[in-house]
């Protein structure tokens, strides 16, 4: 599968010369779900920042469409018109009066008519599902609203690749799992989804294909059904495989559920596996 955008061998440093990338390489496949899955501090922001022309790195390249990004004005406008970045911290992205106004920003940057940008508006809040908080301000939003206003605000943009810093950070659970629920929906809508996270639960989750990080270079890429079982590559990284990936694996080694099959995403997938307890031979009286 060709990749529409890449990383090839990018090293960057921070001022004091602190190493942030080293040699990072990865590839993202159009229409897939991406977890850039490590600990924190292991590079995964600033990976993002490059990917949509936010920082440049020191050496390698980012390719868009096989071509190299374009750090001209007009060009990083292009770039992040494909490319949106949606912050870890929705309140560094929101910033206008009503949450009308904050998702209008990017669609009348690209020059849209305001006609068309309302139209964008429309079908960005409906998406998300906070067509009814248009008129709010952004102040009297709570944590999770305000996570889907800066998404709406980079959906409205209609990009080719959506780039999400710990999407779900700061939210309670129901919050989380409404939010991937929204995720899961941009995705079957064909847009591309990249999002880094520490959360391996988020990854089981939502993720098609993962990267994993560790200090700012990738130990391996692949289809999530593989990485998030290996045990071994996974604490290379930090990190062990989910508990509900440890819970069917050790299923599977009892006997209590065939071998093989795809990867259970949820509670309900693991149960279904699980074998049928033979019914109790009745006691003769």
């Amino acid at each position: 599968m060709t990749a529409i955008l890449s990383a090839q061998n990018l090293h960057f440093a921070y001022p004091g010369e602190i190493p942030a990338l080293r040699d990072l390489s990865l590839n993202i496949t159009a229409g897939r779900k991406l977890a850039i899955l490590g600990p924190n501090g292991a590079g995964k922001s600033t990976l993002l920042l490059h990917l949509n022309g936010s920082l440049r790195p020191h050496q390698g390249v980012v390719l868009l469409a096989d071509q190299p990004g374009d750090y001209t004005r007009r060009g990083l406008s292009q770039w992040r018109s494909r490319v949106a970045l949606v912050l870890q911290d929705a309140d560094d992205q929101i910033f206008a009066a009503t949450v009308a106004e904050d998702v209008s920003f990017g669609p009348l940057n690209q020059g849209l008519s305001e006609a068309e940008t309302r139209e964008r508006v429309q079908i960005a809040l409906a998406a998300l599902g906070i067509s009814d908080l248009a008129g709010r301000p952004p102040h009297m939003l709570s944590g999770g609203q305000k996570k889907r206003v800066a998404i709406a605000g980079a959906v409205a943009m209609q990009p080719e690749i959506l780039l999400l810093d710990e999407p779900t950070a700061g939210l309670d659970r129901e919050g989380a799992e409404q939010l991937i629920a929204v995720l899961r929906e941009l995705g079957q809508r064909g847009m591309t989804l990249v999002f880094s996270t520490h959360d391996i639960d988020l990854a089981l989750a939502l993720a098609d294909d993962v990267t994993l990080f560790q200090g700012g270079t990738v130990l391996a890429q692949g289809g999530a059904e593989v990485l998030l079982c290996d045990a071994d590559l996974l604490s290379r990284a930090g990190l062990r495989p989910p508990v509900l990936v440890e819970l069917w694996l050790d299923a599977m080694a009892r006997g209590l559920c065939p071998v093989g099959g795809d990867m259970p995403r949820d509670t309900t997938a693991l149960l279904d596996r699980f074998v049928p307890a033979a019914p109790a031979a009745r006691v003769a009286r």
